[in-house]
């Protein structure tokens, strides 16, 4: 095959709209093309770290094992659906899925192949249809449609135009309208009727009616004899065709599972890329406790960052374990120090100042040690250790552990010190701000400190406790394959009655990497602004206490994180409530028992789309620009602008412009304004969960779990959330941080 002329777009074109095997016409409508993989793209090598290619990795290979979970669930079938129809076979090794890093090509998006397509031509005057086998033949072949002119080549009008509507298969498979017809036969073999079953003529016009694709026929051009407009899927017809014939109901395969679509693709989508998104961290520090060999380690440091008892130590093994640390000289001391307050203790004459400023330099020690060196020693809860043990059943982007390891590090790269190259911070709290936050009328420190002390008493209003502008929020979007007529693992068709049919998942196709093939998978990194927000724990408890859900014990001290760590780790185990990969337990309506985990998720949730809708309304970004990521565990959350453009300071400038001494910054007094949660379709979208296009969804590329898992009840009451099968309406956060504080919305 001759080598495919590149076609430059924008990389996140690239990387969707005109994403490898997708179908698009250029500009004007003219000339149908399909895209394909270009090898010339260079790689992302120098953009992505070692750790950053590992988790995609991870994800993919994630992605495809939820997929097929589903896909393969064959409700409605009378038979056990194949895996092979449920995601590339490329990607299955002994009937599993097994996604080899080294089978990827990690490439930045700058170009992209086309070929015509479809390769199928209908004559302007008379219908007649012709039809090329491949591209290189096309110019030679197409020279000679005039000589199949019905009246003649001198009579032939000569006016081909391609068809802008083709044949398409859940199966991924996609190809232009053609007379030539598919079938299995009895010999087990897949044939094709090409000519006329009356006359053996090969030549048929296409009509094409006013009206649906079901009134399109062909017609033989020797004995106007009709045949209509149907293709079976080749993928899908060589796995099923052997069950078309059999007796037994219970092993049987429809036609309707088999036959392609007619699909225009200008009106409507016959490809949908798939990709995710992650955090790019420079460090892997505490990334690589998530390695399931260090489950003993990860355990200790989430009862370290929970707040879980510190385990009781000899003074043999405090010595051991800091002479282990290095730090041996401090035990010397320390003994010493024992010794001397003992001293002063038997001493009657000793001044009580004296002897309680060595015990608190004692104390100091203790502290020292217990959130240093012990702290790797702590004593992780039996749930804890649980849940590290079955964390590798957890779906990835809702895994709570992982959450606490990402917070982590978000926190030590991003929100806690460090600078930029222009110098100023990383990370800037909103109720401190610094010269390059505050309005340029405002000078003076007495306005500042206004501005301070309202923003201030808005955040707690909202029962917020931490928020801050983050400077520098790394991302990495990627996309790696695609499916065809849906998005969604399966799809049902009236013809199959209630019958969900797989949707194939399917890789990119290959590209050559030096002299080896790989599938690519095209990386857009950015560095955008964004807001992290922490919930006040307090409040949440107080939120979740007056709903009444229950929350999971835990040892006094213990951090709400801990106990929603255990909790996701128990109702993993119940199908009803767990979270799977595309919360399917959570589409049905008064179906899911009240547990803390899935409501706090929805708070965070809700709240960081509340922030996000007020953000894209006062900054001029849309809301399909943002992207989001949630904490759960540490009650944390992070929006940020998404895109590849440069990053203009659309949030730090919002954030400067809106600000005003009165009332801190029009951000929050927004969010704090009851009406800013006012939806158009009150009264229905309360019945229906309090979550619609009118308030709170925002575009499904955008949000983290397609517009799952969100209620403006959790926030503003008035309802609750539609899976939600308590019988009292949900008391919202807001509601109860006003409460709390005896104020009001319009402090």
């Amino acid at each position: 095959m001759t080598t495919a002329p590149p076609m430059q777009r924008s990389r996140t074109q690239l990387a969707s709209a005109y994403a490898p095997n997708s179908l698009f016409t250029f500009e004007g409508g003219a000339g149908a093309c399909m895209a394909i993989s270009f090898s010339g793209n260079r790689a992302a090598d120098d953009d992505l770290r070692t750790v950053t290619r590992r988790l995609i990795g991870e994800q993919i290979q994630e992605y495809f094992d939820a997929w097929m979970s589903r896909a393969t669930r064959g409700v409605g079938l009378l038979h056990p659906v194949p895996n092979s129809l449920a995601v590339d076979n490329r990607v299955l090794r002994d009937d599993v899925v097994d996604v080899a890093l080294g089978d990827l090509a990690f490439q930045v998006p700058d170009r992209v192949g086309y070929v015509p397509f479809p390769l199928a031509f209908v004559c302007g005057r008379c219908g007649l249809h012709r039809e090329c086998d491949r591209v290189e033949s096309l110019v030679s072949e197409a020279e000679r449609f005039r000589d199949f002119c019905p009246g003649g080549r001198d009579q032939c009008a000569d006016d081909w135009q391609q068809l802008d509507v083709v044949m398409a298969h859940w199966s991924g498979e996609v190809e232009p309208i053609s007379p030539r017809y598919r079938y299995w036969s009895t010999t087990g073999e897949i044939h094709t009727i090409r000519r006329c079953a009356s006359c053996d003529s090969e030549r048929f016009y296409l009509r094409r009616p006013p009206g649906p694709f079901s009134g399109w026929h062909f017609e033989c051009v020797a004995c106007r004899t009709p045949r209509q407009l149907l293709q079976r899927d080749r993928w899908t017809l060589g796995i099923l065709g052997p069950l078309t014939t059999q007796t037994e109901p219970q092993d049987r395969a429809v036609f309707a599972e088999i036959n392609m679509e007619p699909i225009s693709y200008r009106a409507s989508a016959v490809h949908y890329t798939h990709g995710d998104r992650l955090l790019v961290f420079n460090e892997d520090r505490y990334l690589q406790l998530l390695a399931g060999a260090r489950e003993a380690e990860l355990a200790t440091f989430l009862a370290g960052n929970f707040g879980y008892p510190a385990t009781t130590f000899t003074d043999q093994e405090k010595e051991s374990l800091l002479r282990d640390a290095g730090r041996g000289n401090e035990w010397s001391n320390y003994a010493q120090l024992r010794l001397v307050a003992q001293m002063l203790l038997g001493n009657p004459a000793t001044p009580r100042a004296m002897i309680d400023a060595q015990l608190a330099t004692i104390a100091r020690m203790d502290a020292d040690w217990n959130a240093t060196v012990f702290a790797q020693h702590r004593q992780a809860e039996p749930g804890i250790v649980n849940a590290c043990a079955a964390r590798h059943e957890f779906v990835r982007r809702f895994d709570p552990i992982r959450m606490a390891v990402e917070h982590r590090t978000l926190a030590e790269e991003k929100l806690h010190g460090g600078q930029l190259a222009d110098g100023k911070q990383i990370s800037v709290d909103v109720t401190v701000l610094d010269e390059f936050l505050f309005p340029d009328e405002v000078t003076e420190e007495a306005e500042r400190e206004q501005i301070r002390s309202a923003s201030r008493r808005r955040l707690d209003l909202l029962g917020i406790a931490e928020m801050r502008l983050v400077r520098d929020v790394q991302v990495c979007e990627y996309t790696f394959g695609f499916t065809r007529t849906s998005a969604t693992p399966t799809v049902r068709r009236d013809k199959a009655g209630q019958g969900e049919m797989p949707v194939r998942l399917r890789l990119f196709d290959r590209v050559m990497v030096g002299e080896a093939p790989r599938h690519p998978v095209l990386c857009l990194m950015q560095s955008n602004e964004g807001f992290y927000v922490r919930l006040d724990e307090a409040n949440v408890l107080r939120w979740l206490s007056v709903n009444e859900i229950p929350l999971s014990p835990a040892p006094d001290g213990v951090r709400l994180g801990g106990s929603l760590i255990e909790e996701f780790a128990l109702i993993q185990g119940n199908d009803d409530v767990r979270f799977s990969r595309f919360l399917d337990e959570y589409r049905r309506e008064r179906s899911v028992v009240r547990h803390a985990y899935p409501f706090v998720y929805t708070l965070l949730h809700t709240m960081a789309h509340h922030l996000i809708d007020v953000s894209a309304s006062m900054s001029g970004l849309d809301l399909g620009s943002f992207g989001e990521h949630i904490f759960a565990p540490d009650l944390a959350f992070l929006v940020y602008r998404r895109g590849m453009t440069m990053d203009l300071g659309n949030l730090s400038s919002m954030w400067r412009e809106r600000g005003d001494h009165n009332f801190g910054n029009e951000v929050l007094n927004r969010m704090v304004d009851p009406t800013s949660l006012r939806c158009g379709s009150e009264s229905i979208c309360n019945h229906r969960g309090g979550a619609c296009p009118d308030c709170i969804l925002i575009p499904e590329s955008a949000c983290l779990t397609r517009n799952e898992l969100l209620s403006r009840s959790v926030l503003i009451g008035r309802g609750k959330p539609r899976w939600d099968a308590g019988t009292n309406a949900i008391r919202g956060y807001y509601e109860v941080s006003r409460d709390s504080l005896g104020g009001n919305p319009s402090d």
